[in-house]
């Protein structure tokens, strides 16, 4: 075969194997996409188990226990509790962040905002978000505050 030849077949095998290259980077853009989003989803998962567990200390659940019965919280408790409620909302800001870059799919994101309607049930937990709103962003804040007067204006059900 001359030298001729073998370039006239690389010039024509060339664009196919730039295509079948392109193929494979888009598979794979595709799949890092979805390890992307698992990986994302698992982070929430973890920080609402860390923050189940931190719920369940003794000092959080007798916080918990007077507010249900409309007692007043000792300072100390009361610390406890803002500390508590603002980590709370901060992996609430997260998941809405993962939302706004699409590592969260509607669905997902839907039933995660649905909880801001019992969460906000507790005025004691409106106070607190007034008190500390000002360190969130302000889409986030835009939000809390939308979700809040709809629960306030519709009940707990209103989407």
């Amino acid at each position: 075969m001359s030298f001729d030849v073998i370039i006239i077949i690389l010039q024509t095998l060339g664009p196919f194997t730039v295509l079948v290259t392109v193929y494979f980077l888009v598979t794979e853009l595709k799949e890092q996409n979805k390890v992307a989003r698992a990986n994302a989803r698992q982070n929430i998962a973890d920080s609402h188990q860390k923050l189940a567990l931190a719920g369940m200390k003794k000092d959080i659940v007798a916080a918990k226990i007077k507010l249900r019965n409309n007692e007043e919280l000792t300072k100390e408790e009361n610390a406890n509790y803002l500390t508590y409620f603002s980590l709370m909302l901060r992996a609430r800001e997260n998941q809405h962040y993962q939302s706004q870059i699409g590592m969260l799919d509607e669905k997902e994101w839907s039933s995660m905002l649905t909880s801001f309607k019992t969460l906000f049930k507790e005025p004691k937990h409106v106070e607190i978000w007034e008190y500390i709103k000002v360190t969130f962003s302000d889409d986030f804040v835009e939000l809390v505050d939308e979700q809040i007067k709809q629960s306030q204006i519709y009940g707990t059900d209103a989407t």
